[in-house]
């Protein structure tokens, strides 16, 4: 990582040394890392050399029209405030490597949420950390009960109330009839 170096390269560079020398937080770079690796693909050349050049609210929107609905705007914008935080890492970083401290942009309710998680439930959630799908964004965990987690995947982006119903019929034609009735 190349103090003064504010290139594409060097922000992923950053991102990757960062959490290992311990300066950002492994989840905090991981997350940041998904939303940069989702985004940059639409940088110009003159933003990949210098990403103080970069705009992330307009590159979003340039991203969401070759997208179109493929992305949702909770996801797109998630993306959006991830790249801005690293990007302000970075910046504070490349200016000043001595005087480094993270903004880490951890949400209190994501913290909250880890610390409700049952250990099976914890367990999922570190699993599903270290070995993501190609498309997280597609996979839905749905705990059922202690222990217990079901996992949705390729629910389509535009899914209808009428399909739901479908899918909740075939989900209770599964369910094992309650003795007595």
């Amino acid at each position: 990582m190349a103090q003064g170096d504010y290139s594409e390269e060097a922000f992923l560079d950053f991102l990757r040394q960062g959490a290992m020398a311990g300066a950002i937080r492994p989840g905090t770079a991981r997350a940041r890392k998904k939303a940069a690796d989702q985004l940059l693909v639409q940088l110009r050349s003159y933003e990949r050399r210098d990403l103080r050049q970069l705009d992330v609210d307009e590159l979003c929107t340039r991203f969401h029209k070759l997208q179109g609905s493929t992305i949702r705007p909770e996801t797109l914008q998630i993306y959006n405030e991830r790249l801005k935080a690293g990007l302000r890492d970075f910046f504070s970083w490349a200016d000043d490597p001595n005087s480094f401290s993270s903004i880490e942009g951890e949400t209190p309710e994501v913290q909250l949420v880890a610390a409700r998680d049952d250990p099976g439930q914890a367990r999922a959630r570190e699993e599903l950390a270290l070995n993501p799908p190609r498309s997280p964004h597609e996979i839905f965990p749905v705990p059922i009960r202690e222990n217990l987690v079901v996992y949705l995947q390729n629910v389509p982006l535009d899914l209808t109330p009428q399909e739901a119903d479908r899918i909740a019929r075939v989900i209770r034609a599964l369910a094992q009839p309650v003795t007595g009735e």
